[in-house]
């Protein structure tokens, strides 16, 4: 009787383990968006939307010819992912050897636009920012996937370099990425610091002001009837 239990035992204990085993296999299963590493980059159009690009056809691939590219596919916004963004396209276009663009995928065109051009102060984005209008799946040659919040490509000659599919993206993200964008351009790493002043300018203006104004109070000579 007691061989019976303790192998009902065994048996549970094999069987919790295999669970746990199987359910830890699914959670680290890759997540795939976009050409792999060592693909070509399919030619695509986007919709400019900001300044002397707004209301006309951006050509990624055709502007950046085989210098180095950068495209982060939105398919969905956070505010994480948006510090990420912006510290990723600022270090990329701080490089001036790598050309770097915003591809918004969105089913309605119209409010896409729109919120671009209403949300542009707290964006901050200050590279090639367009609309595909292939709508939320993107050009059908590139196989995004909608499930990912950031589709972020790098790549030269054409082909992809480095290919990151996010479904929760963070500035933790950010080291491993522009690590990639320096290797195709040539160039050291830059810091997380570095990387954190760029996806929060304001913030770092800020306290610079506070740096400043705190200097000039503690240098200002007291009145005559503050020393009395």
């Amino acid at each position: 009787m007691n061989y019976v239990r303790s192998l009902g035992v065994s048996i549970v204990g094999v069987a919790f383990v295999l669970g746990v085993a199987i359910t830890d296999s699914t959670a680290a299963d890759p997540v795939f968006s976009g050409p792999q590493v060592g693909e070509m980059l399919p030619g695509f159009k986007l919709n400019g939307v900001y300044d002397e690009l707004a209301g006309k056809t951006i050509a990624p691939l055709d502007d950046a010819g085989d210098s180095p590219i950068v495209i982060v596919f939105v398919h969905d916004l956070t505010r994480p992912g948006f510090a990420l963004t912006r510290a990723i396209t600022r270090y990329t276009e701080s490089l001036k050897t790598a050309k770097v663009y915003v591809a918004w995928l969105s089913d309605d065109q119209s409010e896409a636009e729109a919120f671009l051009n209403r949300a542009r102060p707290s964006l901050n984005l200050n590279v090639p920012v367009g609309i595909s209008p292939d709508g939320g799946d993107g050009p059908g040659s590139y196989g995004l996937n909608r499930n990912v919040e950031l589709t972020i490509l790098v790549g030269k000659a054409q082909k992809v370099t480095a290919n990151f599919a996010l479904v929760q993206p963070s500035l933790v993200d950010a080291e491993e990425i522009a690590a990639e964008v320096a290797k195709v351009v040539g160039k050291s790493a830059p810091s997380k610091a570095q990387l954190e002043s760029m996806a929060f300018p304001g913030r770092i203006k800020m306290k610079r002001k506070e740096r400043t104004d705190r200097r000039s109070t503690d240098q200002t000579p007291a009145k005559a009837s503050d020393r009395k």
